[in-house]
């Protein structure tokens, strides 16, 4: 426990704004060992899935979901939207809105990645 406290009050000093949040201690922490091995991502599948990133999201950060993408490789496809928070469907970009509704309902992926900046008010 006190790594956790040590850990917190180091980010709240280094990011304010996170309160510390990012480095407290999560459920998790409780849980036990997992019993199954860790899933391997792979860039080996069909080509379904569709990856939606947020520039400034501190729970999934952007550097994470390219990752993904990239071990994806041609499976996925990435919409990324110039955008805080956690949410990227429906927060004000008709760009990652018609990717999404897209893919939802017709199975069709952009062909190649896309950077959505026309974020507005919803």
């Amino acid at each position: 426990m006190d790594e956790y406290a040590r850990r917190t009050a180091e980010d709240r000093a280094a990011w304010p704004l996170t309160a510390g949040m990012p480095a407290g201690i999560w459920a998790c922490a409780f849980w036990p060992k997992p019993i199954e091995e860790p899933v391997r991502v792979t860039g080996e599948g069909p080509r379904n899935l569709l990856i939606l990133q947020n520039r400034r999201d501190n729970a999934t950060p952007w550097e994470d979901g390219l990752g993904l993408y990239q071990v994806l490789g041609e499976r996925a496809a990435f919409v990324g939207a110039d955008n805080g928070g956690h949410y990227v469907y429906h927060q004000g970009s008709t760009c990652v809105d018609e990717a999404t509704v897209t893919f939802l309902t017709t199975g069709l992926l952009p062909d190649e990645k896309v950077d959505c900046t026309d974020v507005g008010p919803r």
